[in-house]
């Protein structure tokens, strides 16, 4: 999620989210395939269209579709694999969010509000 956050900044989530936030929102919740807490963007919220395999996948009534905010090349050239995101797990139902990440209090020189994506 760098530049937006790294690692050793401390967040404060909105645990009393219950719907997925806005297109851009970062959000953390639990991975769908291993239950490990991450954070990502909103890119598709409920009803929304994705482009996914040739196609598109439309979002159900609960769902998201979240993404990473490196690319491809950025984390192949810091050593690692593709990013991941719901392009490997698929969409995320909202039972997995656990809030909106929405204020960095520490460190002091990162101080500030999680600023959204266009």
């Amino acid at each position: 999620m760098a530049p937006a956050i790294e690692a050793g900044d401390w967040l404060l989530v909105d645990p009393t989210t219950t719907r997925w936030p806005r297109r851009g929102t970062v959000v953390a919740f639990h991975e769908p395939e291993s239950g490990v807490l991450a954070l990502k963007r909103v890119a598709a919220r409920p009803g929304d269209r994705v482009a996914f395999a040739g196609g598109y996948l439309v979002m159900g009534p609960d769902e998201a579709w979240l993404t990473a905010d490196a690319t491809t090349a950025a984390t192949a050239g810091a050593g690692y694999g593709p990013p991941v995101d719901s392009t490997r797990f698929g969409p995320v139902p909202v039972d997995l969010l656990v809030g909106r990440v929405w204020f960095r209090y520490g460190p002091l020189r990162r101080l500030g509000r999680v600023p959204p994506k266009a």
